[in-house]
């Protein structure tokens, strides 16, 4: 009996001593958490890492909050003259969304995976609902139209390989920070996988906002349109008298 006893709590000793390994803990930091936009800012590196359990794939979603995105579209009218047609709507949608990965994609996640956590442009494709104001959509894939539109402003982007994982566990992302990104709060969330399968996941945040006289310009520009207006036409007047007597002086000395 009291072999037994003692086997049992050899047996548990060596269970809680493996675990703590063999289910390392995700975890997620975001260096720096506060992006402020200056006059002088034109985006930045930012770094996100923690911890992973040794042979996990590391995938990192930076996304901001699903919205409506509006875009024009173009078409022929009466089938001669090139002009705007309507408004395309893309409901369901983040402005942002950056995807980096330790590995490629398809291997790293499996398609039910990658639907159901929305990694990868084919599977937020499909819960994207695309709408237009006036008349039938034209033929054409509009999500790859859009998906261009967005790559081009470096808001959208799926970077594999970029995640870099050490053998021991852990992971390090340096991502270039878009400066064409809005204010607001991102969400980062980085899934550990294996084998296809999700074995862990973490959040952290970031937060994106205007200071000093970037912040005055935009409250007055939303909230005093009138002073902001004023003032602008105070320093164009002003401007266009410098650079006028500038030319003046120039044309003096020939």
């Amino acid at each position: 009996m009291m072999k037994n006893t003692l086997k049992l709590v050899l047996v548990f000793a060596l269970l809680t001593f493996v675990s703590p390994c063999q289910s390392k803990a995700v975890t997620c930091q975001v260096t720096p958490s506060l992006i402020e936009i200056t006059m002088g800012y034109h985006g930045m590196p930012i770094e996100i890492k923690g911890e992973s359990a040794p042979g996990d794939d590391v995938i990192v979603k930076v996304t901001s909050a699903p919205g409506d995105a509006h875009l024009k579209y173009k078409g022929k009218a009466a089938g001669i003259f090139w002009m705007k047609l309507g408004t395309l709507i893309f409901k369901n949608i983040p402005g942002t969304y950056l995807v980096s990965t330790s590995a490629p994609i398809d291997t790293a996640l499996s398609p039910a995976e990658r639907d159901q956590n929305a990694i990868g442009f084919d599977a937020l494709k499909k819960v994207v609902e695309i709408n237009a104001e006036h008349g039938d959509l034209p033929a054409g894939d509009w999500f790859k139209e859009f998906l261009e539109f967005k790559k081009k402003e470096k808001v959208y982007s799926l970077k594999e390989g970029d995640v870099q994982v050490s053998a021991n566990g852990g992971y390090t992302l340096t991502l270039n920070w878009p400066f064409q990104a809005q204010p607001g709060v991102y969400t980062v969330e980085v899934i550990t996988a294996k084998n296809g399968a999700i074995t862990g996941k973490s959040e952290s945040s970031v937060k994106v906002e205007m200071t000093g006289m970037v912040a005055k310009i935009s409250d007055l520009a939303s909230n005093q349109r009138a002073l902001y207006g004023t003032l602008a036409i105070l320093v164009a007047l002003i401007v266009g008298f410098a650079v006028g007597n500038i030319f003046k002086k120039g044309g003096g000395a020939h």
